[in-house]
């Protein structure tokens, strides 16, 4: 049975984009860009394991890959913008 996610989907999308927005728009320190990516991205890994959680479908695979997607993205993005340090 499919259950309809556009509501959980539309709110990661709305975080994710204002947030990198926010980032694009404001001029910011490196590391205030990097505190908010940190915030993004642990609000990102609290919403998705809530989820999971509320439907009992979370295992340590569902953890493991939402900390290594947000790692990744916060690796690349020091990463891209280490020359503003």
């Amino acid at each position: 049975m499919k259950k309809n996610h556009a509501l959980l989907y539309l709110i990661e999308f709305l975080i994710i984009g204002g947030g990198f927005a926010l980032i694009l728009s404001l001029t910011l320190t490196f590391y205030m860009q990097m505190l908010i990516i940190a915030a993004i991205l642990i609000l990102y890994i609290v919403i998705g394991l809530t989820h999971h959680r509320t439907h009992h479908d979370i295992n340590i695979k569902v953890v493991l890959e939402y900390i290594l997607i947000s790692t990744l993205i916060f690796a690349l993005f020091v990463l891209l913008n280490t020359s503003r340090i």
